[in-house]
């Protein structure tokens, strides 16, 4: 009994000098300036012994240490659940969310006498006790300045509140005041678009709109604050706050990515501005012929100006409308297809004026004041565009002539001579075959030379155009330098040739006369006669 005793007694000697021996060999084979802690809070939570990751242990410890001490801070709910582990090649990591925490190397392991994973298991531990104990921590005194705050921010919506209703109601009161003095009926020339009352109250329903939303704003921001003033409530105010400026940040970047699109488009206009003033310059100059071009009509500056001016600013859209917002848009270009077939099956008639236009234009056709003749519509041009044109007829009657119509038909410009002088306006008469021909020329002659607005120079001149049954067909001609009067000096030139013909007691046969002329006046106004002219009688005559 006592042997066996004595050797347990041995044994269990044995048991311990290994143990303690493994134990100090263990402690021995380290170094203890190699390795480093990690505490939290003054409490010690796990050792790092080996070089990992290109970094010492004491860098190791430290960073583990800055990576806690930034959970704690920014968490205001802690999880523990997110804290997990990781197999990895080099051992296992330790992570809260997506943030990785610590690694535990295999070599860590092997100075502790244990494996990476369970080792992690033990740091994870102690990181959830830690990181729970340092929130709680910090907890109480969150809350008590986050009362102190809410307090203050309660202070400063009320004040808000009531400074923008006062301000509110004393521009409400002022409008009433400005009512017919400061605030007057908006107006195009003689027509009232908006009374000066309907205008009040529009003003009135801004003002109080806006005193609303500037409320809504106020709770809203007073709202987000105090959330934002407790650790459990300020992820939600960050979310809120996130989701309410979105719009306003998304809208602010898109606004800072379209700068140099907006600076493009600003240099563009400024260059087409500047083209156009500059082509304004130089067809006014040609209008006043102190430039001057051979075979350059000045009548050609102005359409000439619009033409260019067309040109310049359709080659400034084509270049400042893929810098547009939205222009590689679906919607954009949609609607651009929309228009270009509306325009391209609408745009033949148009494009067929703008062209005839350009034609009248530049073969000078006609001119603005010009007495001309368009199939049977007579009158003076009183505007000219690259889609109609526009007459006054002898009536006062102003008719649009589509250019395009103008073109397809025969244009008569009575200006075109009658500015030299070289006008002729002729009218026909019809003499009987009694009267002798120069008796018929002199008396036309002399009508013409009675008329106002028939020239002297050069002279009158009277054509026989026909020899016909019963008369001959005479016709005067005279020039004249007023187109515009052609419709009076024909009148007067009328009134002369009855006078003449009239004080020689020539019948002008047209229309044509029957008449017997035994027995029958002669058919000219009896003014003209005398007081001793008699009817002559019927001559009967017999023969056997």
């Amino acid at each position: 009994m006592k042997r066996q005793t004595i050797r347990l007694l041995v044994l269990f000697s044995c048991f311990l000098l290994q143990f303690f021996w493994s134990d100090v060999h263990a402690q021995n084979s380290q170094d203890p300036a190699a390795s480093a802690a990690v505490v939290v809070n003054g409490k010690r939570l796990f050792v790092f012994y080996s070089v990992s990751e290109g970094m010492n242990p004491t860098e190791r410890a430290e960073r583990t240490s800055q990576v806690l001490r930034q959970i704690a801070d920014d968490v205001n709910v802690f999880d523990p659940h997110k804290v997990t582990t990781t197999e990895t090649p080099t051992g296992t990591d330790v992570m809260y969310g997506g943030v990785k925490v610590a690694t535990v190397s295999s070599e860590d392991a092997r100075i502790a006498q244990s494996s990476s994973y369970k080792l992690a298991q033990e740091f994870s531990s102690k990181i959830r006790m830690a990181l729970a104990e340092r929130i709680e921590e910090t907890t109480a005194a969150s809350l008590a300045a986050g009362a102190g705050f809410t307090i203050l921010s309660t202070i400063i919506l009320i004040f808000t509140v009531a400074l923008i209703s006062k301000v509110a109601t004393g521009l409400c009161i002022k409008l009433d005041d400005w009512k017919g003095t400061k605030i007057k009926a908006i107006k195009i020339q003689q027509a009232e678009l908006i009374g000066e009352h309907s205008l009040t109250d529009c003003i009135s329903t801004i003002v109080k709109l806006s005193q609303i939303s500037l409320i809504f704003v106020a709770f809203g921001a007073y709202v987000l604050q105090v959330l934002s003033f407790f650790p459990r409530t300020k992820h939600l105010s960050n979310a809120l706050t996130a989701n309410a400026l979105s719009p306003i940040k998304t809208a602010f970047d898109t606004a800072l990515e379209y700068l140099p699109s907006l600076f493009t488009m600003i240099v563009v206009i400024i260059v087409t501005y500047g083209v156009i003033g500059f082509a304004r310059f130089f067809f006014d100059a040609l209008r006043d012929e102190t430039i001057r071009f051979a075979d350059f009509d000045p009548d050609w500056a102005e359409p000439s100006y619009k033409l260019a001016r067309f040109v310049i600013i359709t080659f400034a859209a084509i270049v400042a409308l893929p810098y547009l917002p939205g222009w590689d848009s679906p919607a954009f270009k949609q609607v651009g297809l929309m228009l270009g077939v509306l325009v391209s099956f609408g745009s033949t008639g148009v494009v067929s004026n703008v062209m005839a236009g350009a034609v009248l234009t530049y073969t000078n056709a006609f001119k603005i004041g010009d007495r001309i003749t368009i199939g049977e519509c007579t009158g003076d041009v009183v505007q000219k565009s690259m889609f109609v044109t526009k007459i006054r007829t002898v009536k006062n009657e102003v008719v649009s002539v589509p250019n395009g119509q103008i073109l397809s038909s025969n244009v008569i410009n009575y200006s075109t001579m009658g500015t030299q002088g070289l006008l002729v306006l002729h009218t026909t008469v019809t003499i009987g075959y009694e009267e002798p021909w120069e008796k018929v020329e002199n008396l036309l002659l002399s009508a013409a030379d009675a008329t106002e607005g028939i020239l002297k120079t050069p002279k009158p001149f009277v054509l026989q155009n026909s020899l016909d049954d019963y008369y001959v067909s005479y016709e005067i001609n005279a020039y004249t330098a007023e187109a515009n009067r052609m419709q009076n000096t024909y009148s007067q030139l009328h009134r002369c040739i009855q006078d003449k013909f009239n004080e020689a007691q020539c019948e002008i046969m047209s229309p044509n006369v029957l008449a017997v002329r035994d027995g029958n006046e002669i058919a000219i106004p009896r003014s003209y006669l005398g007081p001793d002219y008699t009817s002559p009688s019927f001559k009967v005559s017999t023969k056997s």
